[in-house]
């Protein structure tokens, strides 16, 4: 989900693993020339999730490391199936507070764009509900929320382990 902390996890993961780090939302970005809201402006959310879902399925095939996905890559079936084919997928499960709390500026979020700060918690725990069937299957969830960056890759690491043993 936004806000769980994907990003900076991802970094630290692949630091840890000493494997490369990529982010969907920047390869859209550096593939479009164009800003993730521009593209919602200019093409709306159906265009962008176009633009997502190609670049997810290339990018699960041929990534080597770390691959940090957007809140909403994982749209449908066929998405989560193809990327747990490709490599372990992990869901950072932050709690509902945390996750209003980090994304409260709305900046850069144009799924939160129009939302006004007092709907803002009812939108995200909807945003959540819709999209929890597809994260719940992920490989690995990891509980998340004070933890620190590094500690939440760490546990990743030990699940990882656990599961190859």
């Amino acid at each position: 989900m936004m806000g769980s902390g994907k990003s900076t996890v991802g970094k630290a993961l692949s630091d840890m693993l000493s494997m490369p780090f990529s982010d969907l939302d920047t390869l859209i970005v550096n593939q479009e020339g164009i800003s993730i809201p521009e593209i919602f402006e200019n093409k709306g959310e159906s265009g962008f999730r176009m633009i997502e879902q190609k670049l997810l399925f290339q990018n699960a095939k041929t990534t080597k490391g770390v691959l940090a996905l957007g809140g909403g890559a994982l749209q449908n079936q066929q998405l989560v199936d193809h990327v747990k084919s490709y490599g372990w997928l992990v869901f950072l499960e932050a709690p509902l507070e945390v996750l209003v709390n980090r994304l409260k500026s709305g900046k850069g979020r144009p799924m939160l764009n129009k939302t006004e700060v007092k709907n803002l918690e009812n939108r995200i725990e909807n945003l959540l509900k819709e999209r929890l069937p597809y994260y719940h299957q992920a490989h690995i969830i990891i509980q998340t929320g004070s933890s620190s960056q590094k500690h939440v890759a760490e546990q990743i690491v030990k699940k990882m382990k656990s599961y190859e043993a």
